[in-house]
């Protein structure tokens, strides 16, 4: 998905670094879940994406670290078929390298430095195979929610899904995908495992939205209180993306929304507490 803070560039990198001492990004943090029952449960973007490397084993240990329970992440596969995790296309983003994901092999993608462009404070941090995040969620009991970037092969598709089976963490995962093709591809040979269809602007009815699972990442500006009770009544969960701002967060525990997807774990947690108060 698509976020509005990677437009903020160099600003988003100053708050990061401005804010990681001050609100815990040490080891043994207390846990921020607690008394935030009334506000929609979180959903950490790329994992604590506003304070770390998006989609890096940092980013992920500091949203399990500050509570947040389920973190989002993408995923694209290596020229040798391996899950890792990325959210564009070709590597010249979020690493020191340059070319697409697809033509390199994992040695090459292990070898790239993931961190620096985000902070030196990050310097070295690695692309983190689908393998390590995994098992790092379910050392946590963590949720996850995988997004496909690429609509896999039938042979990355069985190596995703045995990755998947390999830790137990099926039950505790939707996949889903922007590609409508690539959802049913994942139903059809995972009967098992949650599926989801992501959505930009538009929305659809409820019977629509089941063709591809029962729960719905929808944008945040189709989110209103009665579409998300229609959803609700056909037993679809809601999970808007990407809400960052204070008003957002109020609108969707205002509409009642399942979940919050957001690139600030941290300071949701903080709005969550005090407006359950």
């Amino acid at each position: 998905m698509n976020s509005p803070h990677r437009a903020l560039g160099l600003r988003t990198q100053a708050f990061a670094v401005a804010t990681a001492a001050a609100i815990g990004l040490v080891a043994g943090a207390a846990p921020a879940a607690a008394g935030t029952a009334c506000a929609p449960t979180v959903i950490a973007h790329r994992g604590d994406s506003s304070r770390a490397p998006e989609n890096t084993m940092p980013a992920f240990r500091s949203a399990l670290r500050v509570g947040a329970g389920t973190i989002e992440t993408d995923v694209q596969f290596t020229a040798d078929g391996v899950p890792v995790l990325m959210h564009d296309p070709i590597i010249d983003r979020t690493t020191d390298g340059t070319g697409p994901v697809s033509a390199l092999t994992l040695a090459q993608v292990r070898g790239l430095d993931a961190g620096s462009w985000f902070h030196r404070r990050w310097a070295g941090t690695r692309v983190p195979t689908m393998a390590a995040m995994l098992a790092l969620a379910y050392g946590h009991h963590a949720r996850v929610q995988l997004e496909l970037k690429v609509r896999p092969t039938t042979e990355q598709l069985a190596t995703f899904l045995g990755q998947l089976r390999q830790v137990s963490m099926g039950p505790s995962v939707v996949v889903n995908s922007f590609d409508q093709q690539t959802v049913l591809d994942v139903r059809a040979a995972a009967p098992d495992i949650a599926t989801a269809l992501i959505d930009y602007k538009g929305f659809r009815d409820p019977g629509s939205v089941l063709r591809f699972g029962t729960t719905y990442i929808v944008n945040q500006a189709a989110v209103t209180r009665s579409r998300v009770q229609a959803w609700a009544d056909a037993g679809i969960a809601v999970r808007p993306w990407v809400v960052d701002s204070v008003s957002g967060w109020k609108r969707m525990a205002y509409d009642h929304a399942t979940a919050t997807i957001t690139d600030r774990p941290t300071a949701y947690l903080a709005w969550a507490r005090s407006y359950c108060r």
